[in-house]
């Protein structure tokens, strides 16, 4: 008897000890089910196997050949997906396609970090999405760092425009 799987999935009887007759039938089932789960994952299941190109389809001949697929998609990077390609140190992704997003969903955690080789923390970006230089704030329009200096500067240029330099002030010197 053919398996069900991948088809179908069996559904068997249990047996009980002292009431059924176990039939070599009955082992020959399972045999043939585990057979059609052998060769629907494959026999390299547990070896990355990514070489090659990433196909958009929806049929594979196995399990394993559908992750060297998912593998190849995102080594190789796949325009028009969710996936980026990794070049190096590089990411380039589709055109028109953010690289690599970074969002929190709870926590004060730190979404990006950058560590020399002491693992001293020299940059990141916190779980505001703020950049930092080590634990200070990077300056940038619109940051309140940078509203609070340019107020501080203005101020500071009312002040001296209020108090004109007097050249004379310097004469003797």
């Amino acid at each position: 008897m053919p398996a069900q799987y991948p088809a179908s999935v069996r559904t068997f009887t249990n047996k009980v000890d002292l009431v059924d007759t176990v039939f070599a039938d009955h082992v020959n089932i399972l045999q043939d089910e585990v057979r059609a789960l052998e060769v629907t994952f494959g026999n390299q299941v547990l070896v990355s196997t990514y070489t090659g190109t990433f196909a958009q389809t929806t049929s594979w001949s196995t399990v394993g050949a559908r992750l060297a697929n998912i593998e190849a998609g995102l080594v190789s990077g796949v325009v028009g997906s969710p996936y980026f390609k990794k070049t190096g140190d590089t990411i380039s992704p589709a055109s028109g396609s953010i690289a690599l997003g970074l969002k929190t969903t709870a926590g004060t955690a730190n979404l990006l970090e950058a560590r020399n080789s002491a693992n001293t923390l020299r940059f990141n970006i916190n779980f505001d999405g703020l950049p930092k230089v080590g634990a200070a704030n990077v300056l940038y329009v619109g940051s309140s760092e940078y509203t609070t200096l340019n107020t501080a500067a203005t101020e500071a240029n009312v002040i001296a425009k209020g108090n004109p330099f007097n050249p004379f002030l310097l004469a003797g010197m």
